[in-house]
């Protein structure tokens, strides 16, 4: 009974997945005649404005355009009148809400309307691993001059009808494609090298310096200090001065992270200004006499520079802060007979670091790394004698067929082929002919669109390779593997069982590891964390790997959830999380005891569990100064309940400063005394306790008991977290609110198989889809939910099986 009080109590300022809804005539026209048609009705038509003829055809563009008109006039108070009879809070609520859904079932359906042939251009995202999985070669098409950033529908980058294709589009295709093809099929192929670089190496090649050290006899001792800030310059794997060839190169460094008692770990960060990128970075926990040795991957090309870093706030090591630019460490930091006499004291009495310190030791680096599973993929795509056409033609074809993802017959392949011949004839060498076909392959639409449906004929059902393609760009984000492209030429994918049973095999493969960062950050529109930055005079301890690791713990435990298969409802309300020292210094939970992310137990006075109290989504709901509850509400109404709320007046007021002379009052208060207008008290009274639900957390999410104002007179006021859901039950504070989150699981349920049905199938999901959705989530109940059954009853549903 709770589930369904509670749709209906909110089924009047948010859609509903689940009411059918009134007719027009029952539900908006006894309002329209009380309080609208006097002044816009044939005779008089205030404003050259008609209600009585608009349309009712909410798929109608323009017909929906001048609705949500009649909206924002309610909303504002601008209509009716101040001088006629007034409409009550819940006529507005009604109104207001029946014409949102409406719109917005207007809007979803227009977005949805199924031409003959339907086409879905990949996201920067699913081009970049499509090239990785077709020829072993890394494309990041998000780099500086590569592909034109997505356009964002909710959260999704992957909408079909947002992601359309301009000029610029077909030119960055064509270059990315010569880029990727010189890459894969070099005239030279680059010979992996070694690279190693010491302390001395990287922050002081001075030969007399060395000979002093090796004099000593402790030129093999020697690790360099860093201090918070402070930045060893050229730790690429040769001279900046030297060409890297393009690929995957690996790193090793040794390394020593010392922690401040109750302080900050210290964090090492690889940055290369060329590329405009972070290669590697990670808080390090390791005592001074016993380094680490972290390893990582990462992508180099060109004449680069790297740099080490310490990347905490704090007292950098420049010469201008009266220390010497260059410290090094030999035994012990708290030995004073072993430092040399440049050093400073490191450590208080009981041998705790004074600061976050890094101690470097070496830094090693190998590539370009080119496995021999990619030469081999590549090497099947290239024809043994380039001479013979008959060769040639059939690489031509294995290469078209497998980036077109379905078979590819002679009449496609021939313009291709043809292209060959010409540069043959042209001069051109044999190797560049053939190159030239494939670039014409990777250029064609048939690679960078998913395309579902037939132009000759009006079909519903997938065939087996569009089903392929939607299945492994759900999953993968890339293209379907050499099995799952068989089982489609074999006519098997259609069939539950196979598909059931390739689904499972692809839940194991380590590339499911895409969907596991992938769908959450577009789910929880992490994307938006850091768009407005915090105001580093309110909160100076943010920083951008505050910022990386709160976008880490949410992806980090949506993998969790997958990967130990638990229930959805660990969403809403858990005793555990995942996080790394940064966070866990930023949320005052004992230190932990290494690098990395990890799972912890949580106890009831940390306050955490749940994706609704992770530091990403509650800074998203920040404005940089404070916190935003309305904001906080309607992103627990989105992610959680799968509803949007209609959009507030556009000239609503914003909440003004405290002021200098008022006594302090919270943001709560300062809402509850703006939303006294019935045309916002109408939505805000189903929104705000959804947000007041987490006013214990700050802009940043850090816990607190008391709101810090910054003006007014008197004390701060002390934070009220309680609510009253709109069934009547209440809560104090987010963890009875989570609580009450989880008691209502299936409505939960419904909303979580919404999203991941609009994440899968590239579209937003209609009135057409509801009882798909209701039956799909019914199955999952069964499950409780868990996570792998609802992925598997979404895959082997009608609902995923159709266009």
């Amino acid at each position: 009974m709770p589930r369904l009080w509670f749709l209906l109590s909110v089924a009047s300022c948010l859609p509903s997945l689940c009411l059918a809804a009134e007719p027009f005539d029952k539900a908006i026209q006894p309002f329209l005649a009380t309080h609208c048609l006097a002044c816009h009705d044939e005779t008089t038509q205030e404003g050259d404005f008609r209600i009585d003829t608009l349309s009712r055809d909410f798929q109608k563009q323009d017909g929906a355009q001048r609705w949500a008109e009649v909206i924002e006039r309610i909303n504002s108070g601008e209509m009716p009148p101040e001088d006629e009879v007034q409409p009550t809070e819940t006529e507005i609520a009604a109104v207001v809400g029946w014409l949102g859904d409406r719109i917005k079932e207007g809007k979803h359906a227009r977005m949805a309307k199924r031409a003959p042939v339907a086409h879905y251009r990949l996201s920067r995202e699913e081009y970049s691993n499509t090239i990785h999985d077709l020829l072993g070669v890394h494309y990041d098409a998000a780099a500086p001059g590569h592909m034109t950033e997505d356009p964002v529908w909710h959260g999704f980058e992957r909408i079909g009808s947002q992601l359309t294709l301009s000029p610029s589009h077909v030119e960055k295709y064509l270059r990315a494609a010569r880029e990727v093809l010189d890459n894969a099929y070099p005239e030279k192929p680059p010979k992996s090298k070694q690279y190693r670089k010491d302390a001395l190496d990287i922050d002081w090649p001075n030969r007399t310096k060395r000979e002093l050290l090796r004099e000593r006899g402790i030129l093999d001792q020697v690790r360099v200090l860093l201090w918070p800030g402070h930045k060893l310059p050229h730790a690429e794997p040769a001279h900046g001065s030297y060409k890297m060839p393009p690929g995957i190169y690996r790193g090793r460094m040794k390394i020593s992270g010392l922690k401040p008692k109750n302080g900050r770990p210290p964090h090492v960060k690889l940055y290369s200004k060329q590329l405009d990128r972070t290669l590697f970075e990670q808080d390090i926990l390791a005592p001074e006499d016993e380094p680490v040795i972290v390893e990582f991957e990462t992508y180099l090309e060109g004449k680069i520079t790297v740099s080490v870093e310490n990347a905490v706030p704090g007292p950098s090591n420049a010469g201008r802060s009266g220390r010497p630019t260059n410290q090094y460490v030999f035994t012990k930091l708290n030995n004073p007979n072993s430092r040399a006499p440049w050093q400073r004291k490191m450590t208080d009495e009981e041998g705790n670091a004074l600061y976050p310190f890094l101690i470097f030791d070496w830094l090693e680096w190998e590539g370009p790394i080119v496995s021999d599973e990619e030469l081999a993929r590549r090497a099947a795509f290239f024809p043994s004698n380039p001479k013979d056409l008959a060769d040639v033609k059939a690489s031509l074809q294995r290469f078209a067929e497998a980036a077109w993802r379905r078979p590819v017959t002679d009449e496609e392949l021939a313009p291709y082929l043809a292209i060959v011949e010409r540069e043959l004839g042209a001069g051109e060498p044999t190797r560049e002919a053939y190159k030239t076909g494939l670039l014409g392959v990777m250029a064609s639409k048939n690679f960078f669109y998913l395309t579902e449906g037939s132009a000759d004929q009006k079909r519903t059902e997938l065939d087996n390779f569009e089903l392929a393609s939607r299945l492994s760009y759900f999953l993968w984000s890339s293209m379907p593997d050499e099995e799952l492209l068989a089982a489609a030429r074999s006519k098997r994918l259609g069939d539950k069982d196979e598909l059931k049973r390739q689904l499972d095999r692809m839940l194991s493969d380590e590339k499911v590891a895409r969907f596991c960062e992938s769908f959450p950050r577009q789910w929880l529109q992490l994307g938006k964390v850091g768009m407005f930055p915090p105001d580093p005079k309110l909160f100076p301890d943010y920083d951008e790997w505050l910022e990386r690791s709160m976008i880490l713990e949410s992806t980090n435990f949506f993998a969790e959830v997958y990967n130990k298969n638990l229930s959805i409802g660990e969403f809403l309300d858990s005793d555990w999380t995942i996080v790394n020292p940064r966070l866990a210094w930023h949320y005052e939970m004992p230190s932990l005891p290494k690098s990395g992310f990890q799972r912890v137990t949580l106890k009831p006075d940390d306050h955490r569990g749940g994706i609704m109290t992770h530091a990403s989504v509650l800074s998203l709901t920040s404005d940089g100064t404070r916190h935003r509850p309305v904001h906080r509400g309607v992103l627990v109404s989105e992610a959680i309940f799968g509803k949007t709320p209609p959009s507030p007046p556009a000239n609503v007021d914003p909440i003004e400063p405290n002021p200098v002379t008022a006594p302090k009052a919270s943001v709560r208060m300062k809402l509850e005394a703006h939303a006294i207008h019935a045309s916002c008290a109408a939505c805000h009274r189903k929104i705000d306790p959804l947000g007041f639900a987490f006013d214990h957390y700050d802009a940043i999410g850090r816990w607190r008991t008391v709101e810090i104002v910054p003006d007014g007179k008197g004390k701060n006021p002390t934070v009220n977290a309680t609510g009253v859901l709109p069934d009547g039950r209440a809560f104090d504070g987010p963890d009875q609110f989570k609580r009450l989150l989880r008691d209502d699981l299936d409505l939960f349920g419904e909303a979580f198989v919404e999203t991941l049905a609009t994440y899968a199938l590239r579209r937003a999901m209609t009135v057409d889809d509801r009882e798909q959705i209701r039956a799909i989530a019914a199955q999952c109940e069964n499950d409780d939910y868990r996570l792998k059954a609802v992925i598997e009853n979404l895959v082997t549903s009608d609902l995923f099986r159709t266009r």
